[in-house]
C-alpha cells in the first residue's frame, strides 16, 4: 500500500493510497447507476397512462396517428412519438351575446351548453383544433345561434316561450358542432337582460293585467252574489207560490169532503132521525112560545107552568 505525504498548518499528514480493486469497483457502479437511469428513461418512454375520464392523441415527430390510445397503459415508441391527453367528459361553455330581439328590442342573453368531444375523434379534433376548440368553435357558433334564433321572437316572447326558444338553440347547435366532432348534451338559457326601458314597460304591463285580472275578479264575485240572491229570490217565490197553492188545494179538499158529508146526511135524513138529532141536542126546557096548529093560537108555557103549580 502506498502512503501519501500531506502537510497542513505547519502539520505532517500520511494518507493512504485507494486501492486499484475498490476504484475498480467504484467504477462498475458508477457506470451500472448510469445504466440504471437510462433504463428507468427508456422505460418511461416505452410506457403511457392514459387517466380515466381522456383519450390520447398519439404523435410520430409531431404527425397525428390514426389510432387513438384508450384509458388505461398504453405503448409507444420511445423517444420518437409523443401523447397528448384529450379530455371527453362533459364539460361546459357559456357565452353572453348582446342580439336584437324581432320587435327591435336590445336583450343581453347568457348560455350555457353541456358538451363532450367524440372519443373517437379527438385525433381529427386536435389536428383541426388542437385543445382551443372552446375559442375557436362553441363559443362563436354559441353567439352566432343566438343571435339568429332572437332575431326569430319578440323580447316578452322570450321569456313566455323560453321551452321554444331553448330547443330551437339546442337543434342549431348540434348541427354546427357534429361537423367538428363535438356532441352537445345539453343548452341552457341562464339568463335574459333587458334593457331598462323594455323592463318598466313589462312591468307596467304585468301590473295593469294583474289591476284587470283583479277587476274581473271583483266582477265576477258581484255577478254570483246577485245571482244567488236571484237563486234565494226565486226559491222563496217557489215556496210561497207552493204553500199557497197548499193551502188552496187543503181547502178544496176540505170543503168537498164538507159538502160530500151534508149531501150523504141530507140524502139520509128521515123524520126520526132528524127527531132523534133534536133530541141529542135539547136541554130539557119547554120552549116559551108554542105556536099551534097553524089556527093562530098562540100560548105562553112558562105561564101555564107557573099557574098549574
Amino acid at each position: 500500500m502506498r502512503i501519501f505525504n500531506y502537510e497542513s498548518g505547519g502539520r505532517r499528514y500520511d494518507i493512504p493510497s485507494v486501492p486499484n480493486t475498490v476504484k475498480r469497483f467504484t467504477g462498475v457502479i458508477t457506470v451500472l447507476a448510469v445504466i440504471a437511469v437510462i433504463g428507468l428513461v427508456v422505460v418511461t418512454s416505452v410506457f403511457v397512462r392514459v387517466p380515466s375520464g381522456y383519450r390520447g392523441v398519439l404523435m410520430t415527430f409531431g404527425k397525428v396517428e390514426d389510432n387513438v390510445l384508450q384509458e388505461g397503459l398504453n405503448y409507444k415508441v420511445p423517444f420518437s412519438q409523443t401523447v397528448v391527453l384529450m379530455n371527453v367528459q362533459i364539460q361546459k361553455a357559456e357565452s353572453t351575446e348582446a342580439t336584437v330581439t324581432q320587435d327591435l328590442q336590445e336583450v343581453a342573453t347568457t348560455v350555457a351548453v353541456n358538451f363532450r368531444l367524440n372519443p373517437g375523434k379527438v385525433n381529427e379534433i386536435y389536428k383541426d383544433l388542437r385543445e382551443d376548440y372552446v375559442v375557436r368553435v362553441i363559443k362563436p357558433n354559441i353567439e352566432e345561434s343566438l343571435k339568429a334564433v332572437t332575431a326569430d321572437f319578440r323580447a316578452e316572447e322570450l321569456v313566455t316561450k323560453r321551452a321554444e326558444v331553448k330547443a330551437t338553440i339546442d337543434d342549431i347547435l348540434v348541427e354546427r358542432l357534429s361537423v367538428f366532432n363535438i356532441d352537445v348534451i345539453s343548452v341552457s338559457l341562464t339568463d335574459f337582460q333587458f334593457s331598462a326601458s323594455f323592463s318598466q314597460a313589462i312591468e307596467a304591463k304585468v301590473i295593469a293585467e294583474q289591476m284587470a285580472l283583479q277587476a274581473k275578479n271583483t266582477l265576477e264575485q258581484i255577478r254570483y252574489e246577485a245571482q244567488q240572491q236571484i237563486i234565494q229570490a226565486e226559491a222563496a217565490k217557489n215556496a210561497t207560490i207552493a204553500r199557497a197553492e197548499g193551502d188552496a188545494f187543503a181547502q178544496i179538499i176540505q170543503a168537498n169532503a164538507t159538502a160530500k158529508s151534508i149531501k150523504l146526511i141530507t140524502e139520509q135524513m128521515t123524520a126520526e132521525y132528524s127527531q132523534y138529532l133534536w133530541l141529542q141536542q135539547w136541554d130539557g126546557q119547554l120552549p116559551v112560545v108554542y105556536s099551534g096548529d097553524g089556527q093562530g093560537l098562540i100560548l105562553d108555557i112558562s105561564q101555564l107552568t107557573r099557574d098549574t103549580g
